[in-house]
């Protein structure tokens, strides 16, 4: 080896790939190849017995993994450097290869003159990267840059306003007083309560709409956080008194501000008979019980479910009508404590005068008056509704058995597409792409050789014809089978989806994730393609100029929402035509899966299609992903596209 030639090891698992670059290296006066690799163990091991400049490998080959191979090889070899030849250009991809520190990215079908610089290059430790890959990584960079702004100036100039609005609509009277103890801000049921204006309220203090014997309790009110409500009275303008109840919190803001609620209770007699209808009105039987468990008061129809008067209830304890049941135990659990009990129900044994028994609901919720807390029960017998639940309960298990069947019919269907999608890829990606790669080489190393110009134009044009190839033939592996899927990530494999779709159209897009479960991998596919169909709908049909896509979580599934503002369409019109089995094919999808589709469309106004499907973990989980390592349908050592 000369002193100054660039030596380079070439890694790849196609024969005719792997001769090509040889030749093509063994072309330039400035690098000498040193050694040959056909798998991942063999790059290693080559670059440590000969110790390169550079390493031109292929990505996917057999026995290893890519990134594996660079962190050994600059482990064992520092002076050596990386240049990754791939068929792929996914994201994904690229960045975990640069970030194990490749010093350089090229799909294959680059030219040969870029090939053999970016070896130059990258023995002089710079870095190397196909153009279109380049632009696609840094697109996340733009994107956040876009989407930067201060969160915390838009919450701090609105808090406020927020505040006031929601306190104006209170059921209530509100008072806002400041830090120098004078009243801001009245709603209308201050100023309406105590028969003042808004003008004449402000800079009015608390203790002035109180009597005299309140003074020293109101001011009380003011600066706390929390107040227990207090019985006081209030002062309207005329100078008349009304018994009211007060208390006090503080207002969250930019300055520390005090808030004081009043309610009215002179209005407590009306409430009290509007309490004492809604009993009587309603359709369940209900009884108000004291702490220790007498019956205070009971409305008709508790007199027609149980058959007793009411007259002859009052006072009785209501274990005749509850008998050995843990009710006593429960309204014993509340007190007269400053916390506010909260109600809850159960389901008992009701007794009537007849001794018959019955299923009870009976709804428990607390009652707190001026004589103590009460308990109001609401009993309601549910013999119908039990038998009812018996029947429907039969009834969910025989849906419970068929939409088990149905999943695993459906999960089947999913992993026998998949297994067939990933068997082309590979085919694709370990035949043709090879083949064409190595054409296009031996092809430029050619035109090197020509000096006619109208050959070499000849030439030029068949190189381009095969770069189309290789890019077409690119895409439709990552249509077969998009890397990101593969990897578990539904939104990367879209955006790669809408990437495409942006690059051959125009049609911007955004892209929404907001699902938090991580689907199983069938209803992952499943999802996919039913998005896919979609969206190639819009790439044919809707002249769109942008598409909205959101992953959102609803009800233990996933809904995907897919709007664009294309030209729309009349969904009877074009459905019944034939050859358009698109949208039908979206709507079949998401019934098989159990779930939902719906297509909303008119000329002039956009198309938006919605399809839910659940998030359960199909009964065939366990089978082997495609083409894994323990599919039978993977032989070992296959390289994966």
């Amino acid at each position: 080896m000369g002193d100054n030639r660039i030596a380079v090891v070439v890694a790849d698992d196609d024969p005719a790939v792997r001769e090509a670059l040889a030749d093509l290296i063994d072309s330039h006066p400035d690098l000498e190849l040193v050694g040959l690799a056909i798998n991942h163990e063999q790059a290693v091991r080559a670059a440590v017995d000969h110790r390169p400049q550079v390493v031109i490998m292929d990505v996917h080959m057999p026995r290893g993994d890519a990134p594996g191979s660079v962190r050994a090889i600059r482990d064992q070899v520092p002076e050596a450097r990386v240049v990754a030849l791939s068929a792929h250009g996914e994201r994904e991809a690229v960045l975990n290869m640069l970030a194990v520190g490749a010093s350089g990215y090229l799909v294959k079908g680059t030219p040969a003159e870029e090939i053999l610089e970016a070896i130059v290059r990258a023995a002089r430790d710079q870095f190397s990267m196909s153009a279109e890959l380049l632009a696609d990584c840094a697109e996340p960079l733009r994107r956040a840059e876009r989407a930067s702004w201060r969160f915390e100036d838009l919450v701090g100039n609105r808090l406020e306003d927020s505040y006031l609005e929601l306190l104006g609509h209170a059921p209530c009277g509100v008072l806002v007083v400041g830090p120098r103890g004078r009243i801001e801000y009245a709603n209308a049921h201050i100023r309406h309560m105590f028969g003042y204006g808004s003008a004449e309220l402000r800079d009015k203090r608390l203790r002035d709409l109180v009597p005299e014997r309140y003074r020293t309790a109101s001011e009380q009110l003011i600066g706390r956080v929390f107040t227990a409500p207090s019985a006081m009275s209030g002062r309207r303008r005329d100078g008349s008194e009304f018994p009211a109840q007060f208390s006090g919190g503080h207002l969250q803001g930019r300055q520390p501000r005090g808030v004081v609620f009043v309610a009215d209770l002179s209005q407590l007699r009306a409430a009290e008979s509007r309490f004492r209808q809604l009993i009587e009105s309603s359709p369940d039987a209900m009884l108000i019980v004291d702490s220790s468990g007498r019956i205070q008061a009971a409305n008709h129809r508790t007199e027609a479910l149980f058959g007793y008067d009411r007259d002859h209830l009052i006072g009785r304890a209501v274990e005749a009508l509850l008998p050995d049941q843990p009710l006593t135990v429960s309204l014993r659990e509340w007190d007269d404590s400053l916390e506010e009990p909260v109600g809850h129900s159960m389901e008992l044994v009701g007794r009537r005068s007849d001794a018959k028994q019955f299923p009870a609901d009976v709804s428990i919720s607390p009652l707190r008056t001026e004589e103590g807390l009460l308990t109001v029960l609401t009993v309601r017998d549910i013999t119908e509704v039990q038998r009812a639940q018996f029947v429907l309960e039969r009834s969910l298990e025989l849906l419970e058995v068929t939409d088990r069947d149905r999943q695993a019919l459906l999960s089947h269907l999913v992993h026998a597409q998949e297994a067939e999608r990933g068997r082309i890829a590979a085919d694709i990606h370990d035949d043709t792409i090879q083949v064409i790669t190595a054409a296009s080489l031996r092809l430029q190393q050619l035109r090197r050789r020509l000096r006619d110009p109208d050959e070499q134009r000849v030439m030029d044009k068949l190189d381009e014809t095969l770069k189309l190839s290789l890019s077409r033939l690119r895409q439709l592996i990552f249509d077969l089978r998009p890397s990101s899927l593969e990897h578990g990530c539904l939104a990367g494999a879209l955006r790669g989806l809408l990437e495409q779709i942006r690059t051959e159209t125009g049609v911007t897009y955004r892209l929404e994730d907001r699902l938090t479960a991580h689907p199983p991998a069938e209803t992952m596919a499943l999802i996919y393609r039913t998005a896919q169909e979609a969206l190639v709908n819009v790439r044919k049909h809707a002249h769109a100029k942008t598409v909205h896509v959101q992953l959102l979580g609803l009800d233990d599934g996933c809904l995907v929402r897919i709007v664009d503002d294309g030209e729309g369409y009349n969904p009877l019109e074009v459905e019944s035509r034939p050859g358009h089995l698109g949208l039908s094919l979206i709507q079949e999808r998401a019934q098989i899966a159990g779930g939902w589709c719906r297509i909303e469309s008119e000329p002039g106004s956009g198309t938006t299609v919605e399809f839910w499907v659940p998030l359960g973990t199909p009964p065939d989980a366990a089978l082997p992903a495609p083409d894994s390592p323990d599919s039978p349908d993977s032989p070992e050592g296959d390289p994966q596209p």
